[in-house]
């Protein structure tokens, strides 16, 4: 049936309605709005495409996205950043601006599109906090280019700042922030950025208060405990279980001749552990570790326990009782303990000049030179440990152990027993064992008696020359006493002790000790060695090591 000529032409009008519904669903522009993806910073000079997309308001809070939209794009600052037909972004210099679409199919009552874009440098700092801070406080910058500059530096008045294992991050929008330590010397000031081609100052200023974070620890100890104090859990160096590299040695008042600071560590889980400190003003500070340190509140003088010991170079003790080897005074501090029980451990570290240290904590055990493992004989760096390993002498029977100084200024004890009603001599023979062609290293024994109790020094005899290779003998009294080998120099190395009756043809294995000298120093090295050993103990003299006028922590209560 043929359609009325009115009716075709309604028909074509409807057709042509229903094929533009296809591509614009509505003629009402104004429930027609337009979004642009949100970019991430923009390095400048670098370029990004923007994405927009079209939709229609069906409802409140309900929209449909229509296809095959144009769009219309511009820059609010064509100076900071560009933005072509396609989209194309390309940044300028450093800014904001907005980044616009309109849909070229609808007139000017569809809602624009639009985003702030940031334009950046390859490092800009935006922020740090807090804003005031003490050394060994760890604060967080935020910028952009943290993560992606290669050699950056950041400074707080003079004092390079140090990062915080595991804290950089990348937020989605391009910014970016790490953590890091405040060391000294630095002072109140903006924060100083610079890095591959750019550098300048942030708008913040940080206050630095010059004493870390720790302070005052001079008259009760910063106490850490070790069972929570981790400060990188579940990371590859989960075995750190306490780390600050930015810790100061303030500055002293005047007339003031040293400073202490004390820290108690404690645990209750027994493991190997391991404490380091360093620093950077070397030759200048004195550690040592213990295991009861005490103050008195009437002159504020420390003391150690009736039974106590203590370890560092030149000041130990046994059960009480002092014992000052000559040691040279130390670069750093480095202490194993192999199976340390669990209870507390006092360190101190007494100091004559201003600067940073760095106190770590590890679990397990270190050695300076990984050649040199720990020998069979640790733990020994305290007599109370060689007093479960008591060396029983016999006759006809030399002991010889080849055993190792596996830190620089470590310290090894051995008690053994003289049998018998009547003094006897007893051969006591060292021997380094060295990788290197020339020995380096200087060996000294000392032969001790054991303290009695109300004993305040250790009494006996010092076999300390220039070198490492020693056979002394001693007339010994039937009793117990303490072999004690450090090394004056404070070089980690292998060496083999013998000890036994000279009354006997000396044993194959003493015997080899004598004939298995490496290269021997010739008469002008071990003259520079013996005049190095003057040289330094002249200077541990004039330094005066000791706690004076704080008074030595190896004086007993």
């Amino acid at each position: 049936m043929r359609h009325p000529r009115g009716t075709a032409a309604l028909a074509m009008v409807f057709s042509s309605v229903t094929l533009a519904t296809c591509v614009f669903p509505t003629e009402r522009d104004d429930s027609v709005h337009v979004t642009v993806d949100p970019l991430p910073v923009l390095i400048r000079g670098s370029d990004t495409y923007a994405t927009a997309r079209a939709w229609q308001i069906l409802a409140a809070g309900d929209s449909q996205q229509i296809a095959n939209v144009s769009f219309v794009w511009s820059s609010g600052d064509p100076l900071t950043a560009t933005v072509d037909a396609n989209g194309h972004v390309v940044g300028i210099k450093s800014g904001t601006t907005a980044i616009r679409a309109a849909a070229a199919n609808f007139d000017k009552r569809a809602a624009v599109g639009q985003i702030t874009l940031r334009v950046a440098n390859t490092l800009e700092i935006d922020s740090i906090r807090p804003d005031t801070v003490r050394y060994g406080e760890i604060v967080t910058v935020y910028g952009v280019g943290l993560l992606d500059t290669l050699g950056i530096g950041l400074t707080i008045g003079d004092g390079g700042l140090i990062p915080v294992p595991f804290s950089p991050a990348l937020d989605p929008n391009g910014a970016s922030r790490i953590s890091y330590w405040v060391p000294p010397p630095a002072h109140t000031a903006p924060l100083f950025y610079i890095g591959a081609g750019v550098f300048g100052f942030s708008a913040d200023t940080v206050r630095v208060i010059r004493r870390d974070l720790y302070e005052p620890n001079e008259l009760s100890p910063t106490t850490i405990d070790l069972e929570t104090s981790r400060p990188f859990p579940g990371t590859i160096l989960n075995f750190v279980l306490f780390a600050n590299p930015a810790l100061a040695f303030e500055q002293l008042p005047r007339d003031v001749l040293q400073g202490v600071d004390w820290y108690r560590f404690g645990q209750s889980t027994p493991r190997d552990l391991s404490i380091i400190l360093s620093s950077d003003v070397r030759g200048t500070f004195q550690t040592f570790l213990t295991d009861s340190l005490g103050l008195r509140a009437s002159d504020s003088s420390y003391f150690i326990g009736r039974d106590a010991w203590t370890f560092g170079p030149g000041s130990h003790a046994c059960h009480g009782a002092a014992f000052g080897p000559k040691e040279r005074a130390p670069d750093s501090s480095v202490v194993a303990f192999r199976a340390y029980p669990a209870g507390s451990l006092d360190g101190i570290a007494v100091y004559s000049r201003e600067g940073r240290y760095a106190l770590t904590v590890l679990e397990g055990y270190v050695t300076a030179d990984k050649r040199i493992p720990r020998d069979a004989h640790e733990e020994d760096n305290y007599c109370d440990a060689a007093d479960s390993k008591r060396i029983p002498l016999a006759a006809n029977v030399d002991h010889v152990d080849t055993l190792a100084i596996e830190n620089p200024h470590d310290v090894d004890w051995f008690r053994f027993n003289v049998p018998g009603t009547s003094a006897q001599p007893v051969r006591f023979r060292t021997l380094a064992r060295p990788f290197a062609a020339v020995d380096s290293s200087d060996i000294d024994l000392y032969v001790l008696n054991v303290p009695a109790p109300g004993d305040t020094v250790m009494t006996g005899v010092a076999i300390a020359k220039a070198g490492s290779a020693n056979d002394t003998t001693l007339a010994l009294a039937p009793n117990d006493y303490y072999a004690v080998v450090v090394d004056f120099a404070g070089v980690p190395t292998r060496y083999s002790l013998c000890i036994g009756f000279p009354s006997t043809p000396l044993s194959p294995r003493c015997a080899i000790l004598a004939a298995s000298t490496p290269v021997p120093p010739s008469a002008a090295q071990l003259q520079a060695s013996v005049m190095r050993r003057s040289r330094l103990e002249a200077a541990i003299a004039r330094r005066g090591l000791r706690l004076a006028p704080l008074r030595s922590p190896a004086r007993r209560q």
